[in-house]
């Protein structure tokens, strides 16, 4: 943004020691000192990208960021770009407000509850529901979700994704966590106005069963309260095609 580089050296290696215990204070705590640190950074740096921001880190919203004029000042005087071009050129596989068809808190139907990864962010970790969080529980996040206009499923860098060699099988049909590759395929969802989720390549739906147990797994069809999901944030609905 302010002219300088990044090189990528595809064989270097980096390293983090981390030490037993930090050599300064948290007045504030440590989780609400981070908070304020990603806000100063967040107001300095994203312009109108920072919505998005707080939509997913509610709690930062509320931080008092402190005197910021200086590091406004030095963005100023470098001449920097804006945070929407280097979106545009350096990240444009970056979900943004601008990419996405909804997003928020995607609530169950008939259950009530929310997909939520739990926590969870490694590959194929599974995805599950659970009571749906305020905005000023840390914990929300895990259940703040994008719906791209590549039909993609998102928390953070993974995707919502489900292989289903054989639709018809009476096999449990997991739905888990993966890397997002942006080709469609096990990780491209419908949307439908019934408020069903639809896996494109099985065309079967994601499903809610015993709200005791907190699995979610695709089957199909059946237009059944447990099939049923709404998003918080809708921005608009696409003409889909299978």
């Amino acid at each position: 943004m302010c002219g300088g580089k990044l090189l990528s050296l595809p064989c270097s290696r980096v390293g983090h020691i981390f030490r037993d215990k930090a050599p300064y204070s948290f007045p504030a705590g440590q989780l609400m000192t981070l908070y304020k640190n990603y806000a100063r950074a967040v107001e300095v740096w994203l312009d109108e990208h920072k919505e998005l921001f707080y939509r997913f880190v509610p709690l930062a919203k509320d931080v008092d960021v402190g005197d910021i004029s200086s590091r406004a000042k030095l963005r100023k005087n470098l001449k920097c770009k804006s945070f929407n071009w280097y979106l545009e050129n350096l990240l444009p596989m970056l979900p943004t407000e601008k990419r996405l068809l909804a997003s928020g808190q995607l609530i169950n139907g008939a259950t009530k509850q929310c997909v939520d990864t739990l926590g969870r962010r490694k590959e194929n970790d599974t995805v599950s529901h659970y009571r749906c969080l305020p905005r000023r529980e840390s914990a929300y996040t895990s259940q703040v979700w994008m719906y791209s206009k590549k039909y993609e499923i998102i928390s953070l860098e993974n995707c919502l994704d489900a292989n289903v060699p054989d639709p018809t099988s009476k096999q449990w049909k997991r739905v888990a966590l993966y890397p997002c590759h942006g080709l469609g395929g096990n990780q491209k969802w419908y949307y439908s106005p019934t408020q069903q989720i639809i896996h494109s390549e099985s065309q079967l739906c994601l499903t809610i069963g015993d709200p005791r147990k907190p699995k979610l797994f695709l089957s199909a069809c059946d237009g059944s309260g447990n099939q049923a999901f709404t998003f918080t944030n809708i921005y608009q609905l696409d003409d889909f095609e299978f």
